[in-house]
């Protein structure tokens, strides 16, 4: 049982990853701040940034204006116009269903069984709570509710051993099926419309979509949200399966390395590099133990190109120091990779004991920084809005700065972004052993340490 939990019940600030810890008493990143005070009225270029993942809904109301597009590319003529050795990649490639075939059929079939699992937990839940017939449900409820069916006894002992874990687990738990359900649905809709871009969105769009508004929103609609990167053009590039939100049912975190998905991966990996992406986000999978050689020499031709790479650290709760990861930073090959390869912990917005996020993997010597991962809302497909939580979430903070300082400042190389983001992270005494920097990635404070007043 995967949980993941804000740090209170009270709501977060809207925007919370972007605010400041002195003036809006949130852990935030203090970009408002830097973009109010030091960044207002300079120089400023756009820098692409590549998500790689599962899609990304280029329609979406909030990303529409900074989706990056081929400027030699002809949409849906059938041909390469850019002679780039790819037809029709007007916004980005999908290279994960041009090498990892999906029977749609299948998939449908798969995704209504899921459906029909949740649909029968609600109602099962509800069956109960009818039942017990009280406003407000303690777990000494549950734990002398009497069950009907094996089906029963089944959902008490998970309630009851939630509750134990977290007082707010039974909200958890119905949050957690609407939004199975609405995500369900909202594939289905899509198999039966087929009204996407094949190539850069679709049934599996969730989590990129999610991605690309923490990092590049339109800041200036007055809609949605508020992306952290101001100058950030999102190249789409699919090489993942879709990642799903719903965790009771679906492990997100975990990729399949098989050779078809390695290949795909290390595919989006030269892509992006060879069409002008500075900056990488990658917030899926476990930390490859024995990373394939194609992804291998991928990552390594991507960083002698300039490209910095994000990654999150994963979601487990582990202790990456014990654990052999990409890259190894014990070998003189893994130190030249690291140099431009940011990884990232998930944090969220109270300074106290509960500012790591318990699910975060960690690594006083494998982990670079940590960012805001908690409760951050960002776009979800067909112009939608939702709050997720993950080092999948945290990867793409840094991100949107790295494009930031990038934007603000293109003669740096990617190597010494990183440095700059790793000197000017805020210190917390809850983070000194749970990565390198010790601390929390700071927007106003790497641009103080540019120079910027």
């Amino acid at each position: 049982m995967n949980l993941v939990f804000a740090q209170s019940g009270e709501k977060v600030k809207d925007n919370w990853q972007n605010l400041d810890l002195e003036s809006d008493s949130v852990f935030g990143i203090s970009m408002e701040k830097a973009y109010k005070e030091l960044l207002k009225g300079k120089k400023v270029t756009s820098v692409i940034v590549a998500v790689i993942d599962g899609g990304v809904d280029i329609n979406h109301e909030d990303l529409k204006s900074v989706i990056w597009t081929s400027p030699n590319e002809i949409p849906a003529n059938g041909k390469d116009d850019d002679k780039n050795g790819f037809i029709d990649d007007v916004h980005g490639y999908n290279f994960y269903n041009t090498t990892v075939k999906e029977d749609e059929k299948a998939e449908v079939v798969s995704i209504k069984s899921k459906l029909k699992v949740v649909l029968s937990d609600q109602k099962l839940l509800n069956q109960i709570l009818q039942k017990i017939g009280k406003p407000s449900v303690t777990i000494d409820d549950f734990k002398n509710y009497i069950p009907n069916s094996a089906a029963e006894l089944k959902m008490q002992t998970l309630l009851v051993s939630g509750l134990k874990i977290h007082s707010e687990f039974l909200i958890y738990k119905k949050i957690n099926l609407e939004r199975a359900i609405n995500y369900y649905n909202m594939q289905l809709a899509y198999y039966d419309k087929h009204d996407y871009d094949p190539i850069t969105g679709g049934p599996s769009a969730y989590h990129g979509t999610h991605i690309a508004g923490i990092i590049a929103a339109d800041r200036n609609n007055n809609i949605g949200i508020k992306g952290v990167a101001d100058c950030a053009k999102i190249m789409v590039i699919k090489a993942v399966p879709g990642l799903d939100p719903v965790r009771e049912y679906i492990d997100q975190t975990e990729i399949d390395n098989s050779e078809e998905k390695a290949k795909a991966v290390a595919a989006a990996i030269r892509y992006a590099t060879d069409n002008g992406a500075k900056v990488i986000n990658m917030s899926f999978g476990q930390p490859w133990a024995k990373p394939a050689a194609t992804v291998d020499e991928a990552i390594k031709y991507a960083l002698s190109k300039d490209v910095l790479i994000i990654h999150a650290s994963g979601n487990e709760g582990q202790n990456l120091d014990q654990m052999d990861i990409y890259p190894d930073r014990k070998t003189s090959a893994g130190q030249d990779i690291s140099a431009s390869w940011i990884e990232v912990g998930a944090s969220g917005w109270k300074n106290d004991e509960k500012l790591v996020g318990d699910f975060s993997n960690y690594g006083k010597n494998s982990v670079d920084v940590y960012a805001p991962g908690i409760e951050i809302t960002s776009t979800t497909p067909r112009s939608t809005y939702l709050d997720d939580t993950g080092t999948s979430m945290a990867a793409p903070v840094v991100t949107g700065l790295a494009a930031v300082i990038r934007g603000y400042n293109p003669e740096l190389t990617a190597a010494q972004v990183k440095v700059i983001i790793m000197k000017s992270v805020v210190k917390a005494e809850a983070l000194k052993d749970k990565c390198i920097s010790g601390g929390i990635i700071n927007a106003y404070k790497a641009f103080r340490l540019l120079n910027y007043n």
